[in-house]
């Protein structure tokens, strides 16, 4: 059953599998710092360019995938784009298994199906498994790691703690683990000098896998990644009330903190997890044994980091799905309830698995990006490449002018800081952040002398008003020259470039 529910968990995220689209955000940070470790055969220092602000933090991600990097010989970028998020779907499917073993320490093996079920189908973990970022590796690794501390046999224990060393390597939030693992090492087991020893041993495991990663953190960007951002956080809190001192920076952060925490922690139970919640808190309090300790801290630990993150006004489920392994323990006690109150559990277990399915697939269906319109603003991106020199901001499709230039497409592989400038569409920000403007002209008056040559607009571009007022009433405004109409081409995605005629703009003004 674990095999076929795997099989189907795997066909959905092929299903929805965005084939031959550019990566955009953090990912494609991933992917340019993967692609210069499988080119040079080792991790480059320093790492900035137009897709990347700076080098990844946690380069584990980028190191593992390199090694899939360098086993493709295509010149087409797309195909190690596919790479990546083949991987990291790949990577999200196969957690089922460390997940199912995890629950069968809690429950029987019906009800770990049942727990490991709504793990693997949970909507939003599909969708971010076919984005290319680290949650996949971090997710399967903290499961793991999580499922061998909880074992009978010690040397299984013990050998949770290098897989903790990999967990910290892939996001620096992960070393936080140490703390429960290591509270609960010393209550599970007698407090003499052999369980000192084979604590120190689980720590010398860690250290061994941890500290060359820390060693080449530290050669590449000058930081540990580990205790450095974690020292981080207090330090950023500091300097914060330091520069407010008239206000209350503490209590700001706590508020913004609690509020975010607490609406994203409702966004990550719906639809799977909301109604099992309730009674899975009670089951997981009731009776507590050192395993319900550990998953209790574990998930104490970790909104931690989510806290943090909030406070600072970051907004993103992604820093509580950690917490999923736990809350699927929860499905799993809650149908465990269910099934003994039931004359007909078998019926029971196969109407939950059709339920966490269908409701899965019809969530995923709604709330996952329709990436049909990505992929036509990646191709409208290439024609704006070939029309325009200078645009506008406020442009939503913007991410995707990075990956069209002629160097990416014709000249890869191609390490990130060979790429030239002309590859990289400069999108001009002519102070729409910074001006209010009342009409189109004064913007392109100030736009002017920032070399401002074209306008893309699509309809919205990102509520700014005077845009939309162009591109819904073109006919009014002469001195814009309709070159480009996506429409014209059958495209879903409406979007239009408008050259300038600043000498027809000028006599219009006068």
């Amino acid at each position: 059953i674990l095999i076929i529910l795997g099989a189907i968990s795997l066909s959905l995220r092929l299903y929805f599998f965005p084939e031959n689209l550019p990566l955009v955000g953090d990912a494609s940070g991933y992917f340019w710092y993967a692609n210069d470790i499988s080119i040079l055969g080792y991790f480059p220092e320093g790492h900035s360019s137009a897709f990347v602000g700076s080098t990844p933090p946690n380069n584990a991600w980028p190191g593992f995938l390199s090694l899939f990097f360098s086993l493709s010989d295509s010149n087409n970028f797309l195909d190690y784009v596919n790479i990546q998020r083949l991987l990291t779907i790949t990577i999200s499917t196969i957690t089922i298994v460390p997940l199912y073993f995890l629950s069968k320490k809690f429950m029987s093996g019906s009800f770990a199906i049942i727990s490991a079920t709504a793990f693997t189908f949970a909507p939003r973990l599909i969708e971010n498994s076919i984005l290319g970022l680290t949650e996949p590796l971090f997710l399967l690794l903290g499961v793991t790691s999580l499922c061998l501390f909880l074992s009978d046999k010690k040397y299984l224990v013990i050998l949770s703690f290098g897989i903790v060393a990999l967990f910290s390597m892939v996001r620096y939030e992960g070393l936080l683990i140490l703390i429960p693992f290591s509270i609960i090492f010393f209550l599970r087991f007698q407090k003499n000098k052999k369980t000192i020893l084979k604590y120190f041993l689980a720590i010398g495991i860690f250290l061994l896998i941890i500290l060359p990663m820390v060693a080449i953190r530290m050669d590449t960007t000058g930081q540990d990644g580990l205790t450095s951002h974690i020292i981080h956080g207090p330090t950023y809190y500091a300097s914060m009330m330091e520069d407010n001192k008239n206000e209350n920076m503490l209590l700001e952060f706590s508020k913004k903190g609690i509020s975010y925490l607490f609406k994203y922690l409702a966004f990550v139970t719906v639809p799977m997890f909301i109604i099992f919640i309730p009674y899975g808190i009670f089951e997981l309090l009731k009776n507590r044994d050192f395993k319900k300790w550990t998953v209790i801290l574990v998930g104490l630990v970790f909104l931690i980091p989510a806290f943090y993150a909030y406070s600072r006004g970051f907004q993103d489920t992604r820093y509580l799905f950690i917490l999923y392994p736990i809350m699927c323990l929860m499905v799993g006690y809650t149908i465990k309830r269910f099934s003994e109150k039931t004359r007909k559990p078998n019926l029971l277990f196969y109407f939950c698995l059709v339920a966490i399915i269908s409701v899965s697939i019809s969530f995923s269906s709604f709330t996952i990006n329709d990436f049909d319109e990505e992929k036509e603003m990646y191709e409208i991106s290439k024609d704006i490449h070939k029309l325009a020199e200078t645009i506008n901001d406020k442009y939503s499709g913007s991410m995707y002018l990075k990956w069209s230039g002629s160097t990416i497409v014709n000249v890869f592989p191609i390490l990130h800081s060979d790429l030239d400038d002309k590859n990289i569409k400069k999108v001009k920000n002519v102070g729409i952040r910074d001006k209010n403007f009342e009409d189109i002209e004064t913007y392109l008056v100030h736009g002017k002398s920032l070399g401002l040559t074209h306008l893309v607009l699509d309809g919205n571009n990102m509520g700014t008003e005077i845009f939309q007022e162009v591109f819904f009433n073109e006919d009014r405004y002469p001195f814009l020259e309709k070159i480009y109409d996506s429409s014209e081409l059958g495209m879903k995605k409406h979007v239009k470039i408008f050259e300038i005629n600043y000498q027809k703009l000028k006599i219009i003004l006068e």
